[in-house]
């Protein structure tokens, strides 16, 4: 069955889980800095510094939308910083950078989940507030975690796709990041488990390619050389993804169904097109605004750090297909850096 005829098959599929907030919330400073004049004197002036990797993309840039917008309500000054790559080592000179001005609170995406744990240990032990938005630190020492069920929602695509495509033989790649990347591992883990209990396809050793599109085309093309009866891949990040892209084109693998984790604009015209058969759209902007919404809280005194009782906090995401992708319901899933648009 050709992409294009199978694409059709597949039904869009959600899957959401307790949400401090149901709707997205809306509106957002473009500035670095928000103030607002309704918030309360206690949370007022109270400076916070946000910190991600890829700070260039849609991905992160409506994460910040969404903790702009809840800085303003609270009268919080923050600071958003970045790194234009995912590495360790860009991140670490930014974090310390940051942690050198003594924030009253800092918002914390890390790739790695074990090499910030003794860096921020300092930080954590003086009470500071740290939440993480779309990450965690492998020693606990944060307050919260606000993300998506990775391991969940890589499953559920898995089943989803299995079933509408209708693949019940041959080989399944998936190309991800390094084992430090705890919620990449949980996306690679929860797609291979599905396919192993749910079929007969054999899935081939992980390709760790951190999130280098040349180094996923790369695999991809050795997947297919050595492997003619290729039928799935799954990709775990944008960067990924955009090489699986290219490296079955290349290849001219098109009968091999290709699911993408994210939903950047350059991801969404490819599904379109057909490079994806379908995407897993998180909730950016909603991880933004609740640890935002979190941090003024603790800084405000309305909640205190030790009654803080879900240590993570997931947000919703949905299966993104060429067929449901204009749906008003998708849009939220679709990643916009411009806050106006939010």
């Amino acid at each position: 069955m050709s992409r294009a005829r199978s694409r059709r098959l597949l039904a869009a599929i959600a899957s959401c889980t307790a949400l401090t907030t149901a709707v997205l919330l809306s509106g957002c400073s473009s500035s670095g800095t928000a103030d607002s004049s309704s918030s309360s004197s206690s949370s007022r002036g109270s400076f916070v510094s946000m910190v991600t990797p890829e700070s260039t993309g849609e991905y992160y840039g409506a994460m910040y939308c969404g903790a702009k917008a809840a800085a303003a309500k609270a009268g919080i000054k923050l600071k958003v910083q970045g790194t234009p790559e995912t590495t360790v080592d860009a991140e670490m000179q930014v974090v310390q950078s940051v942690l050198a001005t003594n924030p009253g609170g800092l918002l914390l995406t890390v790739w790695d989940n074990e090499a910030f744990n003794q860096t921020l240990a300092s930080y954590t032990d003086a009470g500071k507030p740290l939440i993480m938005p779309d990450s965690f630190l492998s020693n606990d020492k944060f307050l919260q975690s606000v993300r998506t069920d990775s391991y969940q929602s890589s499953y559920d695509a898995a089943v989803q796709a299995l079933k509408d495509f209708r693949i019940d033989s041959g080989k399944v790649l998936i190309v991800t990041d390094s084992p430090g990347n705890a919620l990449q591992s949980d996306r690679a883990k929860g797609f291979k488990d599905a396919v192993e209990k749910n079929s007969h396809l054999k899935v081939l050793k992980y390709q760790y390619v951190g999130g280098d599109a040349a180094k996923a085309a790369q695999a991809v093309t050795a997947a297919t050389s050595a492997n003619s009866d290729l039928k799935l891949v799954f990709s775990t990040n944008i960067g990924a993804g955009t090489g699986v892209a290219s490296g079955l084109t290349s290849a001219g693998a098109h009968d091999a169904v290709h699911i993408g984790y994210d939903t950047s604009k350059a991801q969404v015209e490819a599904l379109r097109s057909g490079a994806y058969d379908a995407l897993i759209g998180q909730s950016p902007y909603q991880m933004g605004y609740q640890s935002m919404e979190l941090m003024g809280q603790i800084l405000s005194g309305d909640k205190k750090a030790d009654s803080v009782g879900e240590k993570t906090v997931h947000t919703p995401w949905k299966l993104i297909t060429a067929d449901n992708v204009n749906d008003a319901d998708s849009a939220k899933f679709l990643y916009n850096a411009d806050c106006s648009a939010n």
